[in-house]
């Protein structure tokens, strides 16, 4: 949560501990932004190349109402520390590649994105659209999902829809 917490936990990831966190954040890419910001800028290299090499996994989740009105369900983001996210974690200015690679990495890897997660939620009835919508990373392109209209990363959807 702060610089010296962040620099502790990334010196005991290297030395091969198994560091569990948790970070207030929206998402995956928000959370390595987070980490990144928390260094002054000329220490923004070494920190994005410690988390690629060091990092496992980061899971947020989003507690939604059920639309059965009884309590509530989690929608997840999860995103495992492939090859392709260590790639992207490395070089500056690629944050905003994580979501449509973690999409697309949902039948390879079991990864998915919020809004991934909430169409699933929503296709089985255990949330309901405005609940959904609200929710929704990118509200535009999830009412195109609804309106049956995909995009680039349509086989990326399969099993949600």
């Amino acid at each position: 949560r702060d610089q010296e917490t962040i620099e502790t936990a990334l010196s005991a990831a290297e030395t091969g501990h198994l560091v569990l966190s948790t970070l207030h954040t929206v998402d995956a890419p928000d959370t390595i932004s987070r980490i990144i910001g928390m260094f002054p800028p000329h220490q923004h290299n070494q920190i994005r190349l410690a988390v690629a090499a060091n990092i496992k996994a980061v899971i947020s989740q989003r507690l939604l109402k059920k639309s059965d009105g009884k309590g509530r369900v989690a929608a997840m983001e999860i995103m495992l520390a492939t090859a392709r996210i260590r790639e992207l974690l490395q070089e500056e200015g690629r944050l905003m590649e994580l979501r449509e690679t973690i999409a697309q990495g949902h039948n390879t890897y079991g990864m998915q994105t919020f809004d991934q997660s909430l169409m699933y939620l929503l296709t089985r009835g255990v949330i309901d659209q405005e609940e959904a919508l609200a929710n929704a990373t990118n509200r535009d392109d999830f009412l195109l999902r609804l309106s049956g209209v995909g995009g680039a990363s349509d086989g990326a959807w399969e099993g949600f829809e």
